[in-house]
Parts: structure tokens; C-alpha cells; sequence
């Protein structure tokens, strides 16, 4: 089963997605439909840029609880322009090397 989540319609004002704020609300979102084995599309349609926090907050999050086979599997990006992929693409690598490192902490 899969879900789209369209961020223009979660938030229809903006056209950028800056607060960490907003991120934690559409991860709360995401939490609850992966506990129920649900596939999370993501659609950027309408939204220009997104920040790191924002970005750390509906994928980062999850590559360090989870890591990046997770992600890749349970989520998926529709409609992001080559900035948004890259902010998503350096969140994700970022969290990657800090779960490693949190990783090799504990063993």
C-alpha cells in the first residue's frame, strides 16, 4: 500500500519549506503510516526549496533510526527540482555517516 503526502496541500501558503517545525509535523505524519507498513510517496509539486532542517526532519531522522535501505525502500520523491533532491540527498548521506559513527559508539 502506498500513500502520496502533497506538501503544497499540508501547506498551501508557502512555496519554500524552511521550519524545522513543519518538517517534524510531516514526520509525525510519515511515522504513522510506516508503523502500518505503508509506502510514503513525497510530492514536492508546488514547493521551490526546503532547507536542511526540513529536510533532516521527513528523511534524516530515519536514516539514522533506520538507515539508508529503509528509506530507500519505504519512501520515495515525486516532483522535486534538483535543489530539494540535493538538500534530501545530503540530509540522508549526513545522517548515514552519523549513524555509523553512533554505530561503532556502542559497539
Amino acid at each position: 500500500m502506498e500513500k502520496v503526502i502533497k506538501l503544497k496541500e499540508l501547506f498551501p501558503e508557502l512555496d519554500s519549506l524552511t521550519a524545522r517545525e513543519s518538517g517534524v509535523i510531516v514526520r509525525k505524519m510519515m511515522e504513522e503510516l510506516l508503523e502500518k507498513n505503508v509506502k510514503i510517496i513525497l510530492d514536492f509539486d508546488g514547493i521551490e526549496l526546503i532547507t536542511q532542517g526540513f529536510g533532516d526532519e521527513i528523511v534524516g531522522v530515519f536514516v539514522r533510526k533506520n538507515g539508508v535501505d529503509f528509506v530507500k525502500n519505504k519512501i520515495k520523491v515525486i516532483n522535486a527540482n534538483n535543489f530539494i533532491r540535493g538538500t534530501l540527498n545530503w540530509c540522508a548521506s549526513y545522517s548515514k555517516k552519523l549513524r555509523a559513527e553512533m554505530q561503532g559508539a556502542t559497539t
